[in-house]
């Protein structure tokens, strides 16, 4: 009983982890009404990507987004019926941060 107990919980937690993991990445299979796009963003300090990442999240439309110093860029998956490329890049520039969409 013990064993059979073990082993539900287990495959609980497993299924319970396989809905936390994003069905999304990168570059990856969108979902229908997402769009993705990459800005470059000179940033160059940590305290730049800290400020990017604690207030970008709160725009309207952002479901996900990553900021990687080194390439100097900012990856950003969004609702395109609740924002679009644009208000992104005006967000940026709210925020003390020129930005053009990297192609």
């Amino acid at each position: 009983m013990k064993t059979k107990h073990f082993f539900m919980t287990l495959l609980l937690g497993v299924f319970c982890l396989s809905l936390s993991i994003p069905s999304y990445a990168q570059s990856g299979t969108l979902k229908r009404g997402e769009a993705e796009v990459t800005l470059s963003v000179e940033i160059d300090c940590p305290s730049c990507q800290k400020k990017i990442e604690s207030r970008l999240p709160f725009e309207r439309g952002v479901k996900d987004m990553k900021v990687n110093i080194e390439k100097q860029e900012v990856w950003i998956l969004y609702q395109a019926n609740r924002t679009d490329k644009d208000k992104l890049i005006d967000a940026m520039k709210k925020l003390g941060f020129e930005a053009t969409e990297k192609k």
